[in-house]
C-alpha cells in the first residue's frame, strides 16, 4: 500500500481530478465513484457535492475526522470529451490496483490532461460530415448536403473560437446556431438546394447539448436530484438559444424560406 500522503497535497489532487472529470462531461455519480475509490486507496474519506457551477470537496482523515480540508471550486466550462473521461476513470483504478504513489498518480493525471480533449482539425471533419449525413439521411438534396457539410465547418470553428475567447456558452449558441442557419438560408437563396427545411434543420444538429441532457437524466436517476433537475433546466435554455438564432435567420428570410 503506497504511503499515506497529506491531506493538502491529497486534496489539491482530487480537487483538480474532479474539475478535469466535471468539466470533460462526467455525470455526477460516476465523478463520486472514482473520486472515492482514490481517496480510500490513499487511506482518506471523501464527500463531493457537484452543483451547475460549483462543486465543493470535503477530505477527512480516516482515522482522525478532526482532520479535514474543505474546497469550493468553480467548475471550468471545457469540451466533452469521452475519451478524457475514460483515461481519468482508467487512471482511478489503476491508483487502486497498482498501488500507485501520490507523485506517481499525479504525473499520470499531468499526461491525460495533455492529451488534446480533441484533435479539433479531425473533429472538425468528422462533425461536418456526421452532420452532412443526417441532411442525407432526413431526406436532404446533394445541395442540402454539400451546404450543411459547409455550414457545420464554419459553424464549428466559430464555436471554437468563441470558447477560446471565453464568451458566455448562451452567447455562442445563439450566435452559432444563427451563422449556421443563415448559411444555409443562403444555399436556398441561391438555389443550391429545394429541401431548405432539411438544409436548416440539419445544420443546426452538432450543437443539440445531448451529453447533457443524458448527465441530467442519470443524476435524477442516481438521486442527484438537485443537479440533475438544474441540468436539465441549463440544457433547455441552451436549445431555446439554438432556437433564437434559428428564429433570427428566418425573420431575416422573411420567415418565406421553407416555401422554397
Amino acid at each position: 500500500m503506497p504511503e499515506k500522503p497529506d491531506i493538502q497535497i491529497l486534496t489539491d489532487f482530487l480537487s483538480d481530478y474532479t474539475t478535469a472529470m466535471v468539466s470533460a462531461g462526467t455525470y455526477t455519480a460516476r465523478v463520486e465513484k472514482c473520486v472515492d475509490r482514490v481517496a480510500r486507496r490513499y487511506g482518506y474519506d471523501v464527500s463531493v457535492t457537484i452543483f451547475v457551477k460549483y462543486f465543493t470537496i470535503s477530505v477527512m482523515d480516516s482515522a482522525d475526522n478532526s482532520l479535514r480540508r474543505t474546497y469550493v471550486k468553480k467548475i471550468k466550462v471545457g469540451q466533452v470529451s469521452f475519451n478524457r473521461i475514460s483515461e481519468l476513470s482508467s487512471l482511478s483504478w489503476r491508483i487502486l490496483d497498482e498501488n500507485l504513489s501520490l507523485d506517481e498518480a499525479k504525473e499520470q493525471f499531468e499526461s491525460v490532461l495533455r492529451i488534446g480533449a480533441h484533435k479539433f482539425a479531425s473533429s472538425l471533419i468528422l462533425i461536418s460530415l456526421a452532420n452532412a449525413a443526417f441532411c442525407k439521411l432526413f431526406g436532404g438534396d446533394a445541395g442540402s448536403v454539400a451546404c450543411v457539410f459547409f455550414a457545420t465547418l464554419v459553424g464549428y470553428s466559430l464555436r471554437f473560437a468563441l470558447a477560446k475567447m471565453g464568451v458566455n456558452l448562451k452567447i455562442q449558441y445563439v450566435l452559432v446556431s444563427f451563422v449556421v442557419s443563415f448559411i444555409a438560408y443562403l444555399g436556398v437563396f441561391y438555389g443550391f438546394t429545394h429541401t431548405s427545411d432539411v438544409a436548416i434543420g440539419s445544420s443546426i444538429l452538432f450543437l443539440m447539448p445531448g451529453v447533457f441532457l443524458i448527465n441530467s437524466v442519470f443524476d435524477i436517476l442516481n438521486d442527484n436530484t438537485l443537479v440533475g433537475i438544474s441540468r436539465a433546466v441549463s440544457t433547455g435554455i441552451l436549445i431555446l438559444c439554438i432556437a433564437v438564432g434559428v428564429y433570427i435567420t428566418l425573420s431575416l428570410s422573411s420567415a418565406e424560406i421553407l416555401h422554397v
